[in-house]
């Protein structure tokens, strides 16, 4: 990747940064949670859904939520909103990020 100024490269780094430490953030709480209740998740192993894991990796926790979507409909002045419903999984990985499942459903009233 190619950037024109040190300015630009430093700010890129910085983000790169702060990406790098929300991964680590995210990992770090669900693995605490997980070893404080004594728990595994499963459903995170793409070829084995049954496969559990107490140590769940950032990159598999948020491919989880892949899935989601939102459809807009849009019919005249009205506008129809449809959020994929979250599934088990998805709730007990917010769960165990002390995020509560209502502020997906709020999602869709803000928007």
């Amino acid at each position: 990747m190619y950037v024109q100024s040190y300015q630009r490269a430093t700010a890129l780094v910085r983000l790169l940064s702060l990406a790098l430490r929300l991964l680590t953030l995210l990992e770090f709480q669900v693995r605490q949670h997980l070893a404080d209740r004594h728990e595994t998740l499963s459903g995170l192993s793409a070829g084995n859904p049954k496969r559990t894991t107490s140590r769940p990796t950032a990159e598999a926790l948020l491919r989880a939520f892949q899935p989601l979507h939102l459809s807009v409909v849009t019919m005249g002045e009205q506008f129809h909103r449809h959020l994929t419903p979250l599934s088990p999984l998805q709730q007990s990985i917010l769960s165990l990020l002390d995020l509560s499942p209502t502020i997906y459903d709020q999602l869709c009233a803000h928007l």
